[in-house]
């Protein structure tokens, strides 16, 4: 049986990110999301659309998205918090610019990825910012030697809950599985073969 749950907000399981953005009074800057996909070359982000980020990257026109690890936890809620106000300096967080934006890609983080916007719709309180993807950066330890991800050691942090209360979640590596293993199906990038 299934109940109607009476909820303003409902989080069933997305990554945390930090945005990093061009700030036209400190310089740069990060915010926390936990609004945001990709397809191919395409990333979706959803922010608050009064937020000092969406001002921000509305007049610059391109931004990072940082993936942390469960170890800086306290920088990404410190960067969760005070808006208008320079967090990246306030959670002490070292960066490098983006070859192709004028963005922060954040040392402490897993995997950066460098956008620019290509179109910002607002829906009711947020906007929807959709970019593309200029360049992926991931952190040598989660690289093998071919340099393909190591799926089973990237560990971001999953954000959970509704309105009245939210956790952070982490993968447990030992439950991982590879797609189409279920059904004795292999897969590389281009297709899935099963039987």
């Amino acid at each position: 049986m299934k109940l109607e749950i009476e909820t303003k907000k409902l989080y069933y399981g997305f990554p945390v990110i930090l945005i990093g953005y061009k700030d036209s009074k400190w310089r740069y800057n990060i915010t926390t999301s936990s609004s945001s996909y990709s397809l191919g070359d395409m990333i979706t982000v959803g922010i608050t659309k009064s937020s000092n980020a969406i001002k921000n990257i509305k007049e610059y026109g391109e931004f990072t998205i940082n993936i942390p690890c469960q170890e800086i936890l306290n920088k990404v809620e410190m960067a969760g918090f005070h808006s208008g106000q320079n967090k990246i300096g306030m959670a002490d967080m070292t960066y490098d610019l983006g070859k192709y934006v004028d963005a922060p890609v954040l040392d402490e983080c897993l995997l950066g990825i460098e956008c620019v916007v290509d179109k910002i719709v607002e829906h009711g309180e947020y906007a929807n910012i959709i970019g593309t993807i200029k360049r992926r950066v991931v952190c040598d330890e989660v690289i093998d030697e071919e340099g393909k991800l190591k799926s089973k050691e990237f560990d971001p942090i999953y954000f959970l809950g509704d309105e009245h209360q939210r956790i952070y979640r982490y993968f447990n590596k030992e439950e991982s599985k590879v797609l189409g293993e279920n059904m004795g199906c292999s897969a590389d990038e281009n297709e899935i073969t099963c039987g």
